[in-house]
Formats: structure tokens, sequence, C-alpha cells
């Protein structure tokens, strides 16, 4: 209302919001804390301080827009009656609230600098800047140094990116506007366009984005706080034909001069704008050193197959216990996937559309992801603090080839005595259809451990070569704990061979072919055991179990065939790859071969020693010796047809 009056001068738009905040002017200061705040730092009007916040940063721009209409008296009962008292409830009832370098912290500076603004008043902020103590330990500009890597990327993962950028967008462009000396928008080395663009380049090619850590399964570029800083972007960092793609994709552009002026450059685009974000490694830590995310991209539009692996910090409270983990994207859908968190957001008979307690219980530990599991146990055992004072390490990242494209990383001591590598390629042979993903996670320990290594897929399953023992009559869980408890144990196979697992998920099959071991336990479940509210989402899974010291899963997911239930219609149903053999692994590499139907023989040493290692390097394991150089080698043996 307060914008549709600026823009049409119509008073009932100003009337509106006079009379909604007359309202409010009789309300709050009748109001104490929220009964129904649970554990969260309550609000007034809402159950959390978060909410009110949410509320102020929007009642602040409907407020400035009729300022001037308002009469003196009225502005007076406003301020002293909500805005005053609200702005005090968050910075100094909730301090630490308000100096928290987290997404809570960024809305509460956003919200009070805003109305401060709005009021005149520069000493709140200032604080809103700087911190309530003026230190700089808090504040907006503090929030922009410490959550943010130097590329960008946002500590708490893509989700809450998303969900900030609508405070970092509207306060930034306050000061800019109101105190344009700060030079926020440059403010280091104009970290607001490397956040926005970090945040947009780690989405799946339908714009959704990749659920880590606490995250929606469907949230997506099309959100009002994308929408928001897309134009903003586009207005104050310059004209880009991605940023228009975007647009494309969101169907719209905010209500503001900057969205304007995106809608007329969309429309007077000479052709049809379109997304295409390249392979991308973004750096983790406020100081670019904790690790980072690497994504994997080859192909084009909705056929882009998509590789995502997350070795960086833990992500504060929304962190999820899932060093190495990944995820696949393929076919327009995740194809090896991740749960999300475990949360029906405003659906208020869902435990008042806060996070479940099965978010704790199952959502971020470790077996809820694609990333091994050691001794049954979550990463860290679960120890927030424990998790928040190390990060994983980037091994390497290499994208520059046509046919194959790796990233590697570390992960070490997460787990006592266990250090963990993996690496992760994306290959185009081209007598097979599709890209194949090719993963190498080498596990060393001094004792025998119990390494469990989970997929989490979605669809049907269709064939294996192993036998497994279904527990058609009762089923158990997994485990006891550690989020095994939430597993239902649907099946078991023991083996010395290969595996070899295929499924069907859309119109295309997928195979996981991995390599022999001895004594190898495949284990089948699905999520939803020990749910007694039925809060949880019932996906399956598959577990290898292994017993050993040192262990290298080495597997292939080769995405094959077609199927068109309504054509009846089905193709190559069976994957062109047949094997995967371990040639050996030690501190200095690993070398694996990848073998096919029709000659099909791939050849992969990766190096396990520290990065940046230079000149040629060998290998011997029995009585072969491997020379390569380089980070990793791939061979395209037989008749296999790729240059690489």
């Amino acid at each position: 209302a307060g914008l549709l009056y600026s823009i049409t001068g119509e008073d009932k738009y100003a009337a509106f919001v006079r009379d909604m905040l007359n309202l409010y002017a009789i309300l709050y200061p009748n109001l104490g804390p929220h009964p129904l705040a649970h554990h969260q730092k309550p609000g007034k009007i809402f159950h959390q301080t978060l909410n009110e916040e949410v509320w102020l940063v929007h009642t602040s721009i409907a407020y400035d827009c009729v300022y001037d209409w308002l009469s003196e008296e009225e502005r007076t009962r406003f301020e002293t009656n909500i805005f005053r008292p609200m702005a005090d409830w968050f910075h100094i009832r909730n301090k630490a609230e308000f100096d928290r370098i987290h997404n809570h912290g960024t809305w509460a500076v956003a919200a009070v600098g805003m109305i401060a603004y709005v009021m005149g008043d520069l000493s709140l902020v200032e604080k809103s800047l700087h911190g309530s103590d003026l230190d700089g330990k808090g504040g907006f500009l503090a929030q922009l140094d410490l959550l943010f890597s130097p590329d960008g990327y946002y500590m708490e993962g893509p989700y809450y990116i998303r969900y900030a950028l609508m405070p970092f967008f509207y306060f930034a462009e306050a000061v800019e506007r109101m105190q344009p000396e700060v030079g926020i928008y440059e403010y280091r080395d104009q970290i607001l366009r490397k956040a926005y663009y970090a945040a947009v380049q780690t989405s799946f090619p339908n714009g959704v984005f990749p659920p880590i850590n606490d995250a929606s399964l469907t949230m997506d570029v099309a959100a009002p706080e994308v929408i928001l800083a897309n134009a903003l972007a586009y207005d104050r960092y310059g004209e880009d034909e991605d940023l228009l793609g975007i647009a494309k994709v969101q169907g719209r552009v905010s209500l503001s001069g900057a969205g304007l002026k995106l809608a007329r450059d969309f429309d007077a685009s000479e052709s049809e704008p379109q997304i295409s974000w390249p392979s991308v490694e973004f750096s983790d830590g406020s100081d670019g050193t904790s690790g980072g995310l690497g994504i994997l991209r080859m192909g084009d539009g909705m056929e882009q197959s998509m590789l995502l692996m997350k070795y960086g910090v833990h992500g504060g409270g929304h962190g999820h216990f899932d060093k190495l983990h990944f995820i696949f994207f393929d076919q327009g859908r995740q194809v090896i996937r991740d749960y999300g968190f475990g949360r029906w957001v405003n659906v208020e008979p869902k435990f008042g559309g806060r996070y479940l307690p099965e978010n704790d219980s199952y959502a971020m530990q470790t077996i809820a992801h694609n990333t091994v599991v050691v001794d049954g146990m979550t990463q860290n055992m679960w120890d927030e603090d424990a998790a928040e004072s190390m990060s994983a390490k980037r091994h390497f990242f290499e994208a520059e080839e046509a046919h194959v494209i790796a990233m590697s990383a570390r992960a070490d001591t997460y787990y006592d005595g266990v250090d963990m590598q993996r690496t992760m390629l994306l290959v185009k042979d081209e007598s097979l259809l599709y890209p194949v993903v090719v993963d190498l996670y080498r596990l060393t320990s001094n004792t025998t451990r119990q390494y469990d290594y989970p997929l989490h897929y979605s669809g049907q399953n269709i064939t294996s070569n192993l036998q497994f023992e279904t527990n058609t009559n009762a089923m158990q869980p997994l485990g006891s704990s550690h989020g095994y408890q939430h597993i239902w144990h649907t099946a078991q196979a023991r083996t010395d061979s290969s595996i070899q697992f295929t499924w069907l998920d859309g119109h295309r099959y997928y195979s996981l072919i991995s390599s022999a071991w001895p004594e190898s336990e495949v284990h089948l479940g699905r999520i939803g055991a020990n749910d007694p509210n039925f809060n949880l989402q019932s996906y399956p899974l598959l577990v290898l179990r292994r017993q050993a010291e040192n262990m290298l899963f080495a597997s292939v997911i080769e995405p094959h065939g077609y199927f068109n239930e309504a054509r009846e219609r089905s193709s190559q149903a069976r994957p062109r790859i047949t094997g995967v053999n371990v040639v050996g692994h030690s501190d200095v590499a690993s070398v694996i071969e990848i073998t096919g139907q029709e000659g099909l023989h791939w050849r992969i040493v990766v190096s396990n020693q520290s990065e940046g290692v230079t000149g040629q390097q060998e290998v011997t394991f029995g009585d072969q010796s491997f020379q390569w150089t380089g980070n990793y080698q791939v061979e395209f043996l037989g008749n296999s047809k790729a240059e690489y």
C-alpha cells in the first residue's frame, strides 16, 4: 500500500497504512512476550523476534512512503507506541540476537536501521551498522565481513542466503540512499554482488536451490527475496544477460525503479535471455580458507547434469553433519538426493510450522546424506561446537576439459582416528548417452571400523546382481541411534563380488556399479521408522557396508536408457558399464579401472598427495607401475570414444 501511494499519489493507499498502524498502536503497548515462543527469542506480535523483524522491515518501507502524508501527531503516536519500543526490544532486550552473526542478526539490524532512517535517529543507524556497542563485533558491516567467503558464498548455505538476501539488499539500498559516503555496494570488494551471484550460481538447472543444510526441497530463484535482489543487483552492478535469464525464470520483477529498469531491458532484449551457469567452486569461511562447495556441470538447459559436493564449514545452527556429501542432478531432478530439512513451513498443524524434532534426530544426521558413516555414528558425535571448530579442505577442482571434470576434498578427524578423501568426476564417453558419475571415497584408520556408504535416491528398484533377503513379514529399524532409528530395514545381501543396482527415475534408468570387496554387505532401507506423528518423508536408500581399516569405495553412477509408460516404451534398461576394479590405493594415489560392453575401458588415477604436486608422478601396485602428471588422469582405452 505504501509503494502504491508513492506511485499513484492516491490517498486511499496512504489511509490504509495509517489505519493499520493505528490498530497496532493500540495493540502493541499492551503485549508481553509471545506465549508460544518455545525455545526461540520471543517477539510480541509473533512467536519469535525474527518474524517481528521481518514485519518491521516491510512496515518501515510503508511508513517511509506515507511519512509526509501523516500528521505530526500520527507520526508521534506510531513511533512512541510501536517503532521505538519495538526497536528497543530488538537491540536492548535481545542484544545478543541483534549482534549475532547469523541471518536472524541480519534481519534485526536491517529492521532497526531502516526504521531509524525513517525516524531520523542516526544513533540507532550507527548501532545497526556497527553493533549495539558500536565496536564492530556486530552490526550490518560485521555481517558482510563474517557471513560470506571472499567469493560471496554464504556459510549457512543457499537456502538461507535466499532468505537473507532481502534484509541485505533492502538495508543496503537504504544505506546507499541515506548515507552514500558509506559506499555499501562497494564494501568488501562488492561483496553484495558476489553474494547474489554465488547464491544463484548454486541453483539447479530448474532454478531450485540445492537443499544442503536446513533447506526446503523446492525453494527456487522465483522466491520474493531473489526477485528483489535480482533487480537491485542489475541496477547497482550493471546489466547482465544472466540476470535477465533469471528474470525470465522468475516471471516478474520487484515493484521499484530497479524492477522497471530490468523489465524494460528484458523486453528490449534481441534474443530470449537464458541462464547458463558453468562449473564453479566457491571457497568457504570468511577468509576463504575453510574448504568450499564444488559444482561440476555438463550439458545445457534442463538436460544439464550437475554434481555438487559439500566440503566447507558446518554452517552454524542450520548446519548438517555431512562433510563430503554430494547431490547428483540429472533429467531435471535430484537423482541422488538430499533430504533437506525436517519442517513444514507455515503449516500450523505440523508443530506450528517450526522445525520438527526429526530435523535433529534424522535430517541433520550423517546417515541422512550421501557421505560415509563410520561405526554407525554421526560426524563429530553430533557436537555442533566440535563441527564449528573445523572444516573440510579442498584437494583440487579442475573443470576445464570437455569430457572429464573433477573435484576432490578431504575431511580428516571428523571421526577420531579416521581420515577421509573423496574425489568425484563427471565423465562423458561418446559411446554413452549421458555423463557418468565416478566416485572414489577413501578412508584410512589404524583400527578396523565399520564404513557405511549410503545413497539416497528416488524411483522404482528395477534389478540387481545381488540376491537380496527381503524383510517381508516384519521390518526393524536399521539401527537405534544417529538417524538409523528412522530407517526401515527392508532388505539385505552379502557379496564378495562387484555390485550392480538399477532403478528407474522419471524417463531414465540409473545404475550404481561398485567395486568388489570381500564380505561386503548391502542394505536397503526406507525413511519413516520411529515416526509416530508421520513427520518424515519416505524415500528409499541403499547402504554399502564394509568392515576394514583402510577402504576405497570406488563406484560409478551411470544414467542410461529411456522409459515412457504412456507409450509403453523401454530401451537399454541395463547399464553399459559392467565392472569397477580397484587396482590399488595408497597415500600416493588410487588407481581404478572401469570396464563395460563393446570394449569400454577407462583407467583413472587420482593423486592422494597434497594439492599442487607438479611433474610426473608414479605409483606401483603389485607388478604394475602407473605414471601421470597433475592431480588426476583419465585414460580412455579399448573402444572408449573420448579425448582427454
